[in-house]
């Protein structure tokens, strides 16, 4: 038994890359959860919000507003049009718009003149966004209704006959009044209430609402199908191996096909295997949880073949750089599990670190789930270049990926056979 142990030992550390990412995958997963989920600093760094917002007064008391949510500093705002807010919502670059409309300084109710204008997709941002607005448009708008130029809640109260620290004023009740009246405005709005332009609240429009699929279903099906697919044509490399190590891949060195058909061959075979595998997994959610597929049948047709592509891809890059399957399973762990978790398959990328979501398009996985989103709950059409920018994206990370397949198939693998 003892020299069995020895035997087991000697060898499982003669590989120095497999004993490194046996320690080095575990390590690598730990920090991307830690951070993806707050964990640095004990959750004390907090993401600054983007909220585009749309100026169509233009007066000082619509700047007030700006300059207030400006001050904010878990806001980032950026200025422009209410065309572009609209068209960048749509495609998912952004998730909010504040449009203070014309007219907005001469209205009696001023909370019906401003609208928030959102993505549903991203309703936990919202939530987020929700208390910076409520209290900034709050303390803005009453300042501006009941309190005139140079106003804080001091001077209202004077302006109302409530003499500071008493509770015997007759203004008192008149204040209190003012005050509960603005908040209930801006609290029913945020709540629903005004999401459907009632009498007072704050208009709430969604400009991106599938009405066909719940965004979670999108979410699920799309990140796990990209995940798993990944796992499935990392096969690709350990078929390699196996070939190598039974003497297979030696034989057809010896045959008239170029070397670099060989792998070709392989990822040809990946992509239909691939393909067929997303789209069994779509029709699965088709049918058990109503995922409308069909009537967008040609988008799914395109996005998959672009991800089943840039999947391969990924594949056929493992398979030229292990020389073991020890490897294999350790580098295609750590970087599968690493893109996923950037990538949006495990956590929306919405709700990442700001950095995280800036590296997010590194990986495989967000240019593909992305693609689904534009299908299943933007609508996007398969024509217009938001979602064809996904498409071009997958495709040339699958020949990128190829082409460094190709140069290293031969030196790494097809040398060694």
């Amino acid at each position: 038994m003892l020299k069995i142990l020895h035997k087991e030992l000697l060898s499982y550390f003669k590989d120095k890359r497999a004993i490194m990412l046996t320690f080095l995958v575990p390590i690598v997963l730990i920090t991307v959860f830690a951070l993806a989920f707050g964990g640095i600093g004990g959750g004390s760094s907090v993401n600054t919000i983007p909220l585009l917002v749309v100026d169509e007064d233009g007066t000082p008391q619509s700047k007030e507003i700006v300059k207030n949510l400006d001050s904010v500093k878990m806001l980032h705002i950026r200025h422009t049009d209410n065309d572009t807010a609209l068209d960048l919502i749509r495609t998912g670059k952004i998730a909010t718009a504040l449009v203070i409309h014309k007219g907005y300084s001469n209205a009696e109710n001023k909370i019906k003149s401003i609208e928030l204008e959102y993505d549903e997709a991203q309703s936990q941002q919202m939530g987020m966004l929700q208390q910076y607005l409520m209290q900034t448009l709050m303390n803005s708008v009453a300042k501006q209704m009941y309190g005139g130029g140079k106003f804080d809640w001091r001077t209202m109260m004077k302006k109302f006959g409530v003499n500071i620290g008493t509770d015997d004023s007759s203004g008192t009740k008149e204040f209190t009044a003012v005050f509960n009246k603005t908040a209930d405005s801006i609290q029913k709005s945020f709540g629903g209430g005004g999401t459907k332009g009632g009498d007072r609240g704050l208009k709430m429009t969604s400009v991106v609402k599938s009405a066909q699929d719940n965004v979670g279903l999108v979410q699920a099906v799309a990140g796990t199908a990209v995940m798993m697919l990944l796992f499935t044509l990392t096969g690709m490399g350990g078929r390699i191996l196996e070939e190598k190590e039974s003497g297979t891949l030696k034989r057809l060195l010896y045959s008239p096909i170029p070397p670099n058909r060989i792998l070709m061959g392989k990822m040809s075979a990946s992509i239909i295997v691939a393909f067929c595998q997303l789209m069994v997994m779509l029709m699965f959610a088709s049918v058990a949880f109503g995922l409308h597929l069909w009537s967008k049948l040609p988008g799914v047709i395109i996005l998959v073949t672009a991800t089943a592509f840039a999947c391969s891809g990924f594949g056929a890059f493992l398979a030229a750089v292990v020389k073991s399957r020890e490897q294999l399973q350790g580098l295609s762990t750590l970087i599968i599990l690493s893109m996923s978790a950037i990538g949006g398959s495990m956590i929306p990328s919405f709700i990442m670190p700001a950095w995280m979501q800036h590296i997010s398009p590194v990986s495989i996985n967000y240019w593909s789930i992305q693609g689904f989103y534009d299908i299943f709950w933007r609508q996007l059409p398969v024509t217009g270049f938001a979602f064809l920018e996904k498409v071009f994206v997958l495709i040339g990370i699958g020949a990128a990926l190829s082409v460094f397949s190709f140069r290293l198939f031969t030196k790494n693998t097809l040398s060694v056979a």
